[in-house]
């Protein structure tokens, strides 16, 4: 039988009561703004092909406007989540329409004379193609002139299958723009969710809370998108044009677009998009109703906090006493110049504060832990609510400002060769015995101090994995910090710990690399992919040479093992044992499983031409993963 979350503790209860005190509970012009330019709401339910329900509005209400924050959900992440619930189909201004809130991100719409202009197509297609149904319907029949991608994250590429098809991107009829290089895009949309994808994945289930149900003692909101979505469709076509320049222009639909290239900031390949006709601005998620990221908890690279607040400064320098609107691929659009301006200086001083306190500390001689405990933003910028944590937090942004700029040591010697969590653990509970750990867990949980409380049953936990009390009391304390919690992937990661705690190891339903995002990997990056799956070990005394040839460009690859390294570049080998030909998508089929190839060649997808054995010495020295690892266990 499925646990049955627990309540709010007293001392949870107060604290989330108290935490009312430093808000302006009584400020409601996000709930205006929310609502503004409200157009349709969706339709229906949103199910995928096979009849499961990915999306249903009605699963948020819970979150009705007039309910007050419940003690189990920290009453500022109750009061955006309230907002994040607000969906439908809007119109920005005249001429840009969005759909919010059936997705992660949002579908933005610019409509062109000649045609339609898609900013950024969610993270699904089935999200996708409901907010393009709701555009048919209610806004223009207009064709899609053009895709923009503002950067390179998942949830803003991951629809464009429901936007345009791959036939009218590859004749060139629909151009796909981008930041960045085609080839640096690429590598960094599609390297980021796929090489460490199965971490990033698990990771994300967490963070997102897709593993617990959506109710005041599960998920509320993601924070700056409804929810991640059950068992969706993620597509990706390349782009067809790389914008490596800022004040570089395009007309499309009939509409001048100009451009701030923003690279290294919350994604590695980043825009800013200024549409002159219409004084409408996005700064892609430089700029959102939330604190955001400098080291994202799903894993990506850590961000530097420097360049949000250089970029959003030449944003404000170019275009700030002309914005009449910025509209954003998350949460609600901010209107009228003041507001605007207003708007981006905040969030630009926030990313600033946020750095340079940071490394005030470390040069003090703060660790990152130390530093995040005392740095607090000052109350003109932290007062505002698009500066809250809704997904970063500033305690752990200030931690990664430090992992940015000074790398994963701490500064702490004792840090820098410790034992493994287990081997910690072990020796940790055999000097004072487990008794004492979940005596000293108890008192910590009974007197609200759950911080500790975890920490401590974390050692009992960790020696000893089947110590059923150890647990279930850790799992209470995870719980109570959860509810707790503002950010709402704190709350996520808390929560679901103490599912896996209570209950054991939870199926993933997140993936980042979707069959679309492996097939359309560059073929550099897609031997990269294959080469994290080597066992080091077994492979130090192999010597594996293997030739592809793609036939769909004409290219053939080398790939070889030896000391334990795979290894590939471009051209035959004359040393080759085997070569494969066949398309992309068999020859990655060949890479990722290569017993596989004897389906392939009889179904005549692939030919070899040497020593077959050879995929067979590749077999055994390709690891698998599993999508479930256990993350709050050993």
């Amino acid at each position: 039988m499925a646990y049955i979350p627990k309540r709010a503790t007293p001392a949870t209860a107060a604290a989330n009561s108290e935490a009312v005190a430093r808000y302006d509970m009584d400020d409601r012009q996000d709930f205006a703004d929310a609502d503004r330019g409200f157009i349709a709401p969706f339709p229906d339910k949103l199910y995928g092909a096979d009849g499961h329900l990915i999306f249903d509005a009605a699963r948020f209400d819970y979150l009705a406007e007039d309910a007050s924050a419940p003690d189990t959900v920290h009453p500022s992440l109750w009061r955006q989540s309230q907002v994040m619930r607000k969906g439908g189909l809007y119109q920005v201004v005249d001429g840009i329409y969005q759909v919010r809130n059936n997705d992660l991100a949002n579908l933005t719409v610019v409509e062109g004379d000649k045609g339609l202009v898609i900013v950024d197509c969610m993270s699904s297609v089935e999200a996708a193609a409901q907010g393009m149904a709701m555009i048919r319907e209610h806004v223009s029949d207009k064709p899609v002139a053009a895709v923009i991608y503002t950067h390179t994250h998942i949830d803003h590429y991951g629809g464009v299958k429901g936007v345009v098809s791959s036939e009218d991107v590859a004749s060139g009829k629909v151009p796909i723009i981008a930041p960045g290089t085609i080839t640096s895009f690429d590598k960094h949309a599609i390297g980021e969710n796929v090489i460490a994808g199965n971490a990033m994945s698990r990771r994300a289930g967490y963070a997102f809370g897709s593993l617990l149900d959506l109710s005041p003692t599960g998920c509320v909101t993601c924070g700056i998108g409804i929810t991640s979505l059950p068992g969706v469709t993620v597509s990706y076509i390349s782009p067809t044009d790389g914008i490596t320049e800022t004040g570089s222009r395009r007309e499309l639909g009939g509409i001048e677009f100009e451009f701030l290239y923003a690279p290294d900031t919350e994604a590695p390949e980043e825009m800013h998009i200024w549409i002159p006709e219409l004084a409408a601005l996005t700064c892609a998620e430089n700029a959102n109703h939330s604190l955001h990221n400098i080291q994202t908890l799903r894993g990506a690279r850590t961000r530097d906090a420097r360049n949000f607040a250089r970029y959003l400064d030449e944003t404000l320098e170019r275009w700030g006493d002309e914005a009449r609107v910025h509209y954003g691929p998350h949460t609600w659009p901010v209107w009228e110049n003041g507001a605007v301006t207003a708007f981006l200086e905040s969030q630009r001083d926030t990313y600033k504060y946020i750095h340079d306190q940071a490394l005030r500390l470390a040069n003090k001689g703060y660790t990152p832990l130390e530093a995040a405990e005392v740095i607090e933003l000052p109350e003109e910028l932290g007062r505002k609510w698009f500066n809250r944590g809704y997904h970063g937090t500033l305690h752990h942004d200030v931690r990664a400002v430090f992992t940015k700029e000074l790398g994963m040591w701490d500064g702490d010697p004792v840090s820098l060769h410790s034992h493994t969590p287990v081997e910690s653990a072990r020796r940790f509970v055999e000097l004072i015995g487990a008794e004492r750990v979940m005596a000293e867990g108890q008192r910590a949980f009974d007197a609200g101090d759950y911080r500790w409380a975890a920490q401590i049953l974390h050692t009992l936990v960790f020696a000893q994995p089947d110590h059923h009390a150890a647990r279930g009391l850790q799992a209470d304390a995870y719980e109570q910090m959860g509810y707790q919690a503002e950010g709402p992937q704190w709350r996520g990661i808390f929560l679901t710990a103490a599912k896996e705690l209570r209950e054991g190891v939870q199926a993933a339903t997140f993936a980042t690399a979707s069959p679309d995002t492996i097939l359309a990997m560059p073929v550099g990056i897609l031997f990269d992919f294959v080469a994290v799956h080597v066992i080091g070990e077994k492979a130090a005394s192999a010597e594996v040479r293997i030739d592809f040839t793609f036939t769909d460009n004409g290219e053939t690859w080398t790939m070889w093992i030896a000391r334990g390294v795979l290894n590939a570049r471009r051209g035959a080998s004359p040393e080759t044992q085997l070569t494969v030909t066949g398309s992309k998508p068999a020859l990655v089929g060949v890479l990722l499983e290569p017993g596989s190839a004897a389906n392939l060649v009889e179904a005549g997808k692939v030919k070899l031409d040497g020593d077959a054995g050879a995929l067979d010495t590749l077999a055994g020295l390709l690891d698998t993963f599993d999508p479930d690892f256990a993350v709050v266990t050993p």
